[in-house]
């Protein structure tokens, strides 16, 4: 799969003439089914030299393919081609760095793939999920962090209301939410937009976590005190 034939097809879905866009979008529904495309749509989007518009049109494209196609029906099949093994690996192995490396608005449409990715695959088929989750919460790069937060979000919407595997819920919630009240406590303390985005990630994500039932971790009294104390340090922020 050749990265500056994509990109030129994806410039061609934005050209003004109608007829040369519907040639670009039927040669992706061609291309969409090959070994390698959802890799590249990746590349494409994480790069720093290729148009906003360009990359948004690859992300719109990829969340489609994604949401359409990864856990398929038996009709969607017959409609468009599966997704290879090699290209659900490689999605996993780069959506992260992805998101990381995009625009807030590309962000977000990728972090709901991750989301349906995370709903079908986790934790059988992605269990080193939360390996790559905490070494981002636990990063020094704060749009590294911000990228483990949205992810983190994601994942607690797999079980927030389901009362069924709760040990996998105690895990989340042992492994990784001490770090997430610590970067609540301290975006709390800022006024920077970045960090009011992850106080509100941190908060969200406890919430989740706690709709079917207080998490076993969470229920220690050093984390109840914890928690409560980032809460009532944010109702009072001026």
């Amino acid at each position: 799969m050749d990265l500056h034939s994509l990109v030129a097809l994806f410039d061609s879905t934005l050209h003004p003439d109608p007829a040369v866009r519907k040639t670009a979008e039927q040669q992706l529904q061609q291309l969409e089914g090959h070994e390698g495309f959802l890799g590249v749509l990746l590349q494409m989007i994480s790069s720093a030299d290729l148009p906003l518009g360009t990359k948004q049109a690859a992300s719109i494209y990829f969340k489609n393919r994604v949401r359409r196609s990864w856990h398929a029906s038996q009709r969607a099949l017959e409609q468009y081609p599966p997704i290879s093994d090699g290209d659900r690996t490689a999605t996993k192995a780069n959506i992260l760095a992805a998101i990381y490396a995009s625009s807030q608005a590309i962000k977000l449409q990728l972090t709901e793939c991750l989301g349906i990715i995370l709903k079908f695959d986790f934790p059988e088929q992605w269990p080193q999920f939360t390996v790559h989750l905490k070494e981002l919460l636990h990063a020094q790069d704060a749009q590294r962090v911000y990228t483990g937060l949205l992810a983190l979000l994601e994942l607690i919407k797999r079980y927030r209301y389901t009362s069924t595997n709760r040990d996998v819920i105690n895990e989340i919630a042992k492994e990784l939410f001490p770090q997430v009240q610590k970067i609540a406590d301290q975006a709390v303390a800022s006024d920077d937009d970045l960090a009011m985005r992850m106080a509100w990630l941190s908060f969200k994500s406890y919430l989740n976590a706690i709709q079917s039932g207080l998490p076993l971790p969470l229920q220690e009294p050093a984390n109840l005190v914890a928690w409560g104390t980032s809460f009532i340090k944010m109702i009072e922020k001026p």
